[in-house]
């Protein structure tokens, strides 16, 4: 006799009680046992957590865990950080300035600057170009209002450059070749052509942005929820507080892009998703920023950061900056 699809899909009554009794528990339970609920869970529902994820948490050192809890959650969270900064690789650092208690951005040294400086050079040239005539082009497009900024803000930061250069020559493209938003004329193409010669020249002298564009090739970024898009709406302003003026600059235009929810939705209704490099820089650097303050970094503790925002979200800074990390690998699918 085949056994009742009831029985296949329900837990016999024993062990339903015990079951919900264990989610009672780490429902009503501090945040040390938060994992465990969701690790359990992913068993239940035949969706077990990431494997990687799995196998760095059940090697904690032996000392970790019998120190208790919170200490093993604490750990958990740094290897969370870890891995997000793994999958979304930049060649640079994240440290925190002694002198004011804020994070910066130290990008790795320009390799070659003579060649890369020729290159932006000819991106110039051609975006002059095509402004100075009926191509389609404003000074508020959005391509062109990235382009200013790698040749101002990210001319001596490779990797920043190659991640925003990469996005505009896919931009233009689709733009030229499939929605035909701009005509393909020679001072369109032109720009193109000079854009794309720039990403390949950032990538042939820097090996490290070479091979983290490779990494970003594998990864599939999923659709943001609500929960998740308001919460990087509240965390925008504190990490602008907390971050030295030009890594603060980054955040005040890649989150709103992040979570922009007036795109256009895609030709075969799935929901449109925010670009690489705005992805890769704002859960990098915090997932970054997390891993140093849990090291003992000694964070910018201003009155208005403590009470007015980060109090009204029931956060500590690190809490934080954890709870965006864990937004980045549900973006990723680890979570």
């Amino acid at each position: 006799m085949n056994p009742s699809p009831d029985l296949c899909n329900k837990a016999h009554p024993d062990v339903q009680s015990v079951i919900d009794n264990i989610f009672g528990h780490w429902s009503s339970a501090t945040f040390e046992w938060t994992f465990w609920r969701t690790w359990y869970k992913g068993f239940l529902d035949g969706k077990p957590l990431n494997w990687e994820l799995q196998r760095r948490v059940a090697q904690i050192e032996n000392a970790i865990w019998e120190t208790g809890p919170e200490a093993v959650a604490k750990e958990i969270e740094r290897i969370k950080a870890t891995m997000l900064s793994e999958k979304l690789p930049m060649a640079e650092t994240i440290e925190l300035n002694p002198e004011t208690g804020k994070f910066r951005a130290v990008p790795i040294a320009v390799e070659n600057p003579v060649t890369i400086s020729a290159s932006l050079s000819q991106i110039s040239d051609a975006l002059e170009d095509c402004l100075g005539g009926h191509n389609g082009l404003s000074e508020q497009a959005g391509n062109v209002k990235k382009l200013n900024r790698v040749l101002t803000k990210y001319k001596t930061d490779p990797q920043n450059a190659e991640l925003t250069l990469t996005r505009v020559a896919g931009s233009l493209r689709s733009q030229l070749h499939e929605t035909h938003e701009l005509p393909d004329n020679e001072d369109n193409l032109a720009l193109l052509n000079a854009v794309v010669e720039g990403v390949h020249g950032i990538r042939a002298n820097h090996p490290e942005v070479a091979a983290n564009r490779e990494q970003l090739a594998q990864q599939a970024f999923k659709a943001l929820g609500p929960d998740d898009k308001e919460l990087l709406r509240q965390a925008q302003p504190i990490l602008e507080v907390l971050s030295e003026p030009e890594l603060a600059d980054d955040f005040t235009h890649d989150i709103p892009e992040l979570i922009n929810d007036a795109l256009l939705p895609l030709p075969d209704g799935a929901p449109p998703l925010p670009g690489a490099d705005v992805t890769t820089r704002v859960f990098s650097r915090v997932s970054k920023m997390a891993v140093v303050t849990e090291r003992g970094g000694k964070i910018f503790d201003s009155k208005e950061v403590k009470t007015a925002r980060l109090a009204h979200l029931g956060y500590t800074a690190l809490d934080l900056l954890y709870a965006v990390v864990q937004i980045g690998l549900r973006f990723l699918g680890v979570l």
